[in-house]
């Protein structure tokens, strides 16, 4: 018997068709994992620029809070050495005074009018500022402390009569960046502006800033690109621009559109994920490409924090990190390679186990169709046996009839006779069957009947010129095991309780059999299906090793017929039903 090489097929493409969907969709889910953990590191990493920002802001304010104290008190010394009055204090006067004092410079501010200007200085260009409306929240602090001798707005730094601003860019374009501070007690015509170079508050932001932060993070993360501070307030739009005193345009430190860090690494979707991160306060990932590679993009909204005490102004910036994501795609790929071998390697021992186990049923089965291909060819030959047998005593038979008949023997002759005629009658019933097979099948099992001493009855009606769709080998299968299974069963009572009956007629263009023994009356047919399973047997022993039903069920539903089991009256019945044709 040859195994179904259709079904292995289709069992095959099965195989590889759930393990490839299986590993795809592992595939995936690892490459959301990965893109998962991904953003979590940057987000992670954006916290801890965030942190140590932030620490080092707390540090840059303290330093400059410590330059604004001395700037006040170097305002003081230069109100006890100057004149009250502005017209009795020179230019000149004031440059001897910062050299003395260790500062860059001195200027002395008073009204104009509405506005507030320059008179005195020891820098030229300071005295080139005539107004100062334009300065925004710095005008403001410069008129409080001359109306008030005190400041109130939040920005800066307020000590007694005394305000410092942010360092910034001088409006006088003197410098690059200054610290600048502002006295005022009402002693004096003029307000005194004191400044000095903010050098050491850019050196220290040099050591312990922002961008020496990222400088660190980016040479311990080789797959970060590029970390930029998106200014919270003026990136995506033009940031005010102020001019200098000789018409020069410049912008704000703290309005610059990118505080720290780089910002090459361009998206026309930088704006919108920007907002969405201040908008949600929460990290916001995209992969993008960029150059041709694939980017992810993470960013963190960092707003203005509460204070306790009162320090410089913060302010709000977006932490963007872009992270090379060829890093998962290289993971992947070495995983999908694993997956590959993974797969071919399973593949093959899925299709090897297969068919194992294809081999081992068709075994079972070959088995089984040997064992009725010989109980098929030794029934046929002692049918055949049997006729040859009653052909070569013929002449024998004869000749003691007629040694009888002469001899006036009558009652002999006539016993003689009648055993004679029954023996061929029982010959003749088995060939009136009307299938070779079937008969050559029951003139076996009279034989093994007769030597278990089974009262086995038959009776096949309609068989004569039958037409199967079904091989005699089949046949003899189905027959020959239900048969088998009821003499296994009857060998259980004594002799005199040993009844098999077997019947077979044909209807409805099917061919039914009936096989009828005597059970156990405590046998329960409550399942059934398990009489049919390989390996199940009811027998402690035997030559059938439980494969006789489930050869009779799988031959059954091979040919779409039908089996019914039936208990009554003490007795089992299987009756089969199949297709003629």
């Amino acid at each position: 018997m040859r195994i179904n090489t259709k079904v292995i097929y289709v069992t095959f493409a099965i195989v590889i068709l759930l393990l490839v969907f299986n590993n795809t969709s592992y595939y995936w889910f690892t490459k959301s994992l990965l893109t998962q953990a991904l953003s979590e590191r940057m987000e992670s990493t954006a916290s801890q620029i965030r942190t140590s920002i932030e620490q080092s802001e707390e540090g840059s304010f303290f330093v400059e809070d410590l330059i604004g104290e001395n700037l006040r008190s170097v305002a003081l010394f230069a109100k006890s050495q100057l004149d009250p009055d502005i017209e009795k204090v020179s230019n000149e006067q004031l440059i001897e005074l910062a050299r003395q004092a260790g500062v860059d410079g001195f200027s002395l501010m008073k009204r104009n009018g509405d506005d507030i200007m320059v008179g005195k200085s020891s820098e030229p260009k300071e005295l080139q500022i005539t107004s100062t409306k334009t300065f925004g929240y710095w005008f403001t602090a410069f008129s409080q402390l001359l109306d008030n001798h005190q400041v109130t707005i939040a920005e800066g730094q307020k000590l007694p009569n005394f305000w410092s601003g942010i360092y910034e860019v001088p409006a006088s374009g003197s410098s690059n960046v200054s610290k600048f501070g502002y006295f005022y007690d009402g002693s004096t015509n003029y307000l005194i502006c004191v400044f000095v170079n903010a050098d050491k508050i850019q050196k220290f932001k040099q050591i312990v800033g922002a961008d020496t932060i990222v400088k660190k993070t980016l040479a311990s993360n080789p797959d970060i690109m590029e970390i930029s501070g998106l200014n919270g307030t003026t990136f995506g739009t033009k940031p005010i621009e102020y001019k200098d005193s000789n018409g020069v345009p410049f912008i704000s430190v703290y309005d610059r559109p990118v505080l720290f860090g780089t910002y090459n690494i361009m998206s026309p979707k930088d704006l919108d994920n920007y907002k969405e991160s201040i908008q949600k306060n929460k990290p916001v990932s995209v992969v993008e490409r960029w150059n041709g590679k694939p980017i992810l993009k993470t960013f963190m909204y960092v707003p203005v924090k509460e204070k306790l005490t009162e320090v410089q102004r913060e302010v709000p910036y977006v932490i963007t990190i872009v992270s090379d994501y060829q890093t998962i795609q290289r993971t992947l790929n070495k995983q999908l390679v694993q997956l590959t071998v993974l797969i071919v390697l399973f593949t093959i021992f899925s299709c090897v186990l297969i068919y194992l186990v294809f081999r081992f049923i068709t075994k079972s089965r070959e088995t089984a169709v040997q064992s009725t291909q010989e109980m098929y060819i030794q029934n046929v030959d002692l049918m055949f046996a049997t006729i040859r047998s009653q052909r070569h005593d013929f002449l024998n038979h004869v000749q003691t009839m007629y040694a009888l008949l002469s001899k006036g023997k009558k009652e002999d002759q006539m016993k003689y006779m009648k055993e004679l005629i029954e023996e061929i009658n029982e010959v003749n019933d088995i060939i009136r069957i009307g299938h070779p097979a079937i008969a050559a099948l029951i003139q076996a099992k009279i034989a093994l009947a007769m030597r278990t001493k089974i009262d086995f009855n038959y009776h096949f009606t309609g068989l004569e010129g039958l037409s199967l769709g079904v091989k005699s080998v089949d046949i003899v299968k189905i027959i020959g095991n239900l048969i088998d299974n009821a003499f296994d069963e009857v060998n259980k009572f004594p002799p005199d309780e040993r009844e098999v009956m077997v019947n077979g007629w044909s209807e409805s263009n099917h061919l039914t059999i009936s096989v009828t023994n005597p059970v156990d009356p405590e046998f329960q047919l409550d399942d059934y299906n398990k009489m049919f399973t390989i390996g199940y047997s009811t027998k402690g022993g035997g030559e059938h090793q439980g494969l006789g039903l489930s050869v009779v069920k799988e031959r059954i539903e091979y040919y779409k017929g039908t089996i019914e089991v039936s208990v009554a009256d003490g007795c089992i019945c299987f009756k089969i039903s199949v297709p003629m044709q």
